[in-house]
């Protein structure tokens, strides 16, 4: 009897021996291997965490073992507890390409999409690169979002739900270059993680709104929300809200600054002649502005971006009208980006009124009929024709004129000072903005008519179009193509009018744009289409006439 009691005591050593062995063994195996880093939430315990996170909830001791714990239920708040990666239970988190403005490719395998379509499936190892004025939106399961900004290239390294409620999710990206605006964890899941890895640095958050920039050589990380840490192998840093830092490849991250101050935006109501330009205050410390534009109040995607020196951002005709927004932030010597501001605007330019054609504002006029003429801007089928000696045109000469055509011929039979504009209507009747006004001074008729001046110049080709304040030059430019790849006159002007040498008849094409005091360039006008008539059909005739004596 004592020795049977004494042998199943020495199983019993043996067996415990055995399990504490392969305890031990499977530890060291376990250190071995990836491991799932999980920060302890209030009221979290391992038995709880196990049940939740692992493919065989039976494993928790062996989490218990690796961390070292003895009362796992004495555990702290914000402790981190360290998970082999193969016990993890996971699965791939749904990701979606939601929002693509401008040239954006994706590279999903062996397959290239120029121009994916929004509301695509993604998937990890997928590439996406932005073009200029290009962005992507994507939207990670948890509603994790990251908006991808002009010339950037980023890859999806990761994104998995871990456990089995679905709301802790792990996600690991790669911004190789560009920037990306990242809303991390926005429903702030318990244990959810989020790392963005650059070129010199990687930065996890937990739930934060933040920008990250990266270069080959270099990393910048601005918060706006909340707080991240930036990390390499040469030291780490906290970034809080309003706060930025810089992290140059082989150094560690420089200590984080307070972002600058956002610029001060004047309030925009409606812009109803394009290209404009739109300005605000200088900011102390900044070198450059960033500034976009979005047709979004969220900016889920960028239709315009601009880093630069001047104050100001010049806003392109090609603008199609609506409701857009617009952010700015100032820039300081290091590169940092601070806090921006937000200024809604609507676009209502369209039809685009016509660039005066003749006559001229100094043209030498006389009483009797005069010939008013006009380019033709895009999107306009007639044209309202208003003469007045009132600059405000509250009292008109005669009843406004509604026109088919680029010109019209009136009598004006008293000298004096007199206004003209001509407005566009598009095919569906939309009356575009006033057009530009423009002076003309008529004169009583010379006595000796041998005397009196031409009304139009048989030499010269002229333009006058609207005065734009802050700009005090011009450049105007006639091409024989609407891109003007083949531009015949190029001249700068230091007033709202100028003149050509009259090319031969047929179509061209003009655009003119201004410069301000600081030798800034605005955008180019919307093209117009200008005909020059044939002066004389005599030559043709003649020509023709020799042509068909010689094939006879």
């Amino acid at each position: 009897m004592l020795n049977m009691t004494a042998h199943k005591s020495r199983a019993s050593k043996l067996i415990t021996l055995l399990t504490v062995l392969t305890l031990f063994l499977s530890s060291v195996s376990r250190a071995e291997e990836a491991v799932w880093e999980y920060e302890m939430q209030p009221g979290d315990n391992i038995w709880k965490i196990a049940h939740e996170l692992l493919t065989d909830w039976r494993s928790w001791q062996e989490v218990k073992q690796l961390n070292n714990v003895d009362n796992d239920r004495l555990m702290a708040a914000g402790t981190i507890l360290k998970i082999p990666a193969s016990m993890i239970q996971r699965r791939q988190a749904s990701i979606q390409l939601i929002e693509v403005s401008g040239p954006v490719t994706l590279i999903s395998g062996q397959e290239k999409y120029e121009q994916p379509l929004s509301n695509q499936s993604l998937k990890v190892g997928d590439v996406i690169k932005t073009g200029s004025n290009a962005s992507a939106l994507l939207k990670f399961e948890d509603d994790t979002q990251i908006l991808l900004n002009p010339k950037s290239e980023f890859v999806i390294n990761q994104a998995s739900i871990i456990g089995s409620n679905r709301n802790v999710i792990n996600i690991n990206v790669l911004l190789k270059s560009g920037e990306a605006e990242v809303r991390a964890n926005p429903i702030k899941a318990s244990g959810s993680r989020f790392i963005i890895e650059t070129p010199s640095a990687f930065a996890t958050t937990r739930g934060t709104v933040y920008r990250v920039r990266a270069s080959k050589n270099q990393t910048a990380a601005e918060v706006t929300q909340g707080k991240i840490d930036v990390t390499n192998t040469f030291g780490s840093t906290q970034v809080v809200q309003k706060f930025g830092t810089l992290t140059t490849k082989n150094t560690p991250p420089q200590k984080p600054i307070r972002l600058l101050a956002a610029p001060a935006v004047p309030t925009i109501k409606t812009i109803q002649y394009l290209p404009a330009r739109l300005s605000w205050n200088k900011i102390n410390g900044a070198v450059s502005y960033r500034s976009q534009l979005s047709d979004q109040k969220e900016f889920s995607r960028i239709l315009l971006d601009n880093l630069a020196k001047p104050e100001k951002l010049n806003i392109p005709a090609s603008l199609k009208d609506g409701k857009y927004w617009l952010r700015v932030r100032a820039a300081d010597k290091e590169g940092l980006q601070g806090l921006e501001s937000l200024q809604q605007f609507i676009v209502a330019a369209r039809p685009f009124p016509p660039t005066i054609q003749s006559p001229r504002p100094k043209a030498p006029l006389y009483e009797g009929d005069i010939t008013f003429v006009w380019t033709q801007p895009e999107e306009a089928k007639n044209y309202r024709f208003e003469l007045s000696q009132e600059e405000n045109f509250e009292t008109l000469t005669e009843s406004a004129q509604t026109l088919n055509d680029q010109e019209t011929t009136i009598t004006i039979p008293e000298p004096g000072a007199y206004f003209w504009r001509v407005t566009s209507i598009n095919a569906q009747g939309k009356v575009g903005p006033a057009g530009h006004t423009n002076k003309i001074t008529v004169r009583p008729t010379p006595a000796t008519p041998d005397l009196k001046e031409p009304v139009t110049s048989e030499t010269e080709l002229g333009f006058s179009w609207k005065e734009d304040a802050a700009s005090v030059s011009y450049q105007i430019q006639l091409a024989n193509d609407k891109k003007f790849n083949d531009i015949i006159a190029d001249k700068k002007v230091n007033e709202a009018e100028a003149a050509f040498e009259k090319p031969m008849s047929g179509t061209y094409y003009m655009r003119v744009r201004g410069f301000d005091n600081d030798d800034y360039a605005g955008s180019w006008s919307s093209v117009q289409k200008i005909k020059v008539p044939i002066d004389s059909y005599l030559p043709a005739i003649i020509w023709s006439a020799f042509a068909i004596l010689i094939m006879l």
